[in-house]
């Protein structure tokens, strides 16, 4: 079982070399989330350390993103880290501090090869002919979900105003509940209370009472019963919403949050 003692961590710019291990924690912490388990059983399972991966290669070295790492004072381990990102904020008020190192020639092959795989067309093996694919349970969650998402940033977050947000905040499954998830989200809030800006957060089921215990809140929730778009139930072991054993994935509420700065 897991310890519940708090630690005391370290807030430090993320470098490239601190890729892997980050995204071994993003990897490790969605394995086990009931929303992320359901969208993987559509036709294109997707690797969450390979995203994850490539989204660091792609954003580390951008002025417009702040990404950090938690590291454990006495065992020197990376336990969570996160980012965020700045829209219509001139870049030299941004506290850009990192990373420390470049990418090594093996990031740069992968980098090239992502965008290559990225860069080729998006449809799927049926392109070409004139057979129309029904789309699947998955397919109609993540069509809800873009949608509901493009509706927050066009509706909600006001695009004439510069504001900050949440791309990712993750800790590892070993260290949660021990103030390193506080630690990074204070972070955060101290840019923007510096900056004066408000920050905007697509929150997890699982994260809202943390966000809102640091000033966040709801403007708009998106209700997901689990059930009407996964292909299957639930096997054995695998988590769920509420208690295990009853057949059923379970709701899932994605929520819109926003914190207002304290200056």
């Amino acid at each position: 079982m897991s310890s519940t003692k708090p630690i005391r961590v370290s807030i430090r710019p993320l470098n490239y070399a601190d890729i892997p291990a980050c995204a071994r924690i993003t990897s490790s912490a969605f394995s086990v989330d009931p929303h992320t388990i359901v969208k993987q059983l559509g036709r294109k399972p997707f690797d969450m350390y390979n995203i994850s991966s490539s989204g660091f290669l792609n954003t580390l070295g951008k002025r417009r993103y702040i990404f950090v790492k938690a590291v454990d004072e006495e065992t020197g381990e990376i336990v969570g880290h996160a980012g965020w990102s700045f829209r219509g904020l001139d870049e030299a008020l941004i506290p850009w501090n990192g990373p420390g190192d470049t990418k090594s020639d093996r990031a740069e092959r992968e980098e090239k090869q992502e965008q290559k795989t990225t860069g080729k067309s998006g449809t799927d093996d049926n392109e070409g002919t004139d057979e129309r694919i029904e789309l699947n349970g998955i397919d109609r969650l993540h069509a809800l979900e873009d949608a509901d998402m493009q509706y927050w940033l066009s509706n909600l977050v006001p695009t004439d105003r510069p504001c900050i947000f949440v791309i990712g905040l993750v800790v590892s499954l070993s260290h949660q509940s021990r103030g390193v998830g506080s630690a990074l989200m204070q972070y955060g809030n101290a840019i923007a209370d510096d900056l004066g800006l408000p920050i905007y957060v697509h929150s997890s089921h699982q994260a809202y009472e943390a966000y809102r215990k640091f000033g966040f809140e709801a403007t708009r929730e998106l209700d997901i019963d689990l059930d009407e778009y996964a292909p299957r139930g639930p096997r054995e072991g695998e988590e769920v919403m509420g208690e295990k054993g009853g057949g059923r994935w379970g709701k899932y509420i994605i929520r819109y949050m926003k914190r207002v700065s304290n200056v």
